[in-house]
């Protein structure tokens, strides 16, 4: 009698009903790291060493770094800015490429980055944006991502030291990922050359963008269109996504000041 009461005791802990409850009494997982929007330079490579420690430490977690953007505020920027710091983990600090992902994980209120330290046999409790159902609802091509081009003519201050940790494939990653989830949209490229560079420097190097987004990414020619945009203050890129349908934007150059007449 004794054996079958405590047969019974133990189907009844086994039941799915028993299961649930103490999966319900089990805490939410957690990230290791959650901050917002920092500058990345300083605070978020004092974060990167850290959790490079912590990763050397427990040599079999993979890390997932985790971006959550904007809508219609720049939202490719934090993933481009989330690949920065795989490049810094993996070329920096000599992490296993293999350990380390990076995952683009939604649209919020503000921007926003999580690094998840996930155990073997554990998944990420963070699922992938489909970009694909948010595109769906865009009518309008909409600018998708900003950013400076190192320029040695310029950037007088600046060495270009940083850009060794984001290459070309980490940078127009998001815009690729964006294509690949919505086969009906394109990609623009709008280059601007600084006021002292060449005139047609705009236009090279909207060239080799493409062509080096084309071979990273194994896109069709057609997806992507790069075109230069004139002069501006200094050299930059807007990346922009633009729906079925919808008409390229155009570029917007600098207005140069109309030169004064000799008397």
């Amino acid at each position: 009698m004794r054996r079958i009461l405590l047969a019974l005791t133990l189907l009844a802990l086994l039941s799915p009903h028993a299961l649930s409850q103490t999966d319900a009494t089990r805490p939410a997982p957690k990230p290791f790291d959650a901050f917002g929007d920092v500058v990345y330079e300083t605070e978020w490579l004092a974060r990167l060493d850290a959790l490079a420690v912590e990763m050397n430490n427990n040599p079999q977690t993979k890390l997932y770094i985790v971006a959550y953007g904007v809508p219609n505020r720049l939202p490719g920027r934090p993933l481009r800015r989330a690949n920065w710091a795989y490049g810094v983990l993996t070329k920096g600090r000599g992490l296993d490429p293999t350990r380390v992902e990076v995952v683009f994980g939604g649209y919020s209120d503000e921007v926003k980055y999580e690094h998840w330290l996930i155990p073997p046999g554990e998944e990420l409790p963070v699922k992938p944006f489909d970009f694909a159902a948010a595109l769906t609802r865009e009518k309008s091509a909409y600018r998708f991502d900003l950013f400076s081009l190192y320029d040695p003519a310029s950037d007088a201050d600046y060495d270009g030291s940083y850009g060794e940790y984001l290459d070309d494939r980490g940078r127009y990653q998001p815009l690729a990922l964006a294509l690949r989830q919505d086969p009906a949209a394109r990609g623009l490229i709008i280059v601007y050359r600084s006021r002292r560079n060449r005139v047609g420097e705009d236009r090279r190097l909207a060239a080799n963008i493409k062509r080096s987004i084309l071979k990273a990414h194994a896109l069709a020619p057609e997806r992507v269109v790069a075109i230069g945009g004139g002069r501006r203050e200094f050299r930059n890129v807007e990346v922009w996504l633009v729906p079925p349908g919808a008409p390229l934007p155009k570029p917007t150059p600098d207005t140069r000041p109309t030169p004064r007449k000799k008397r």
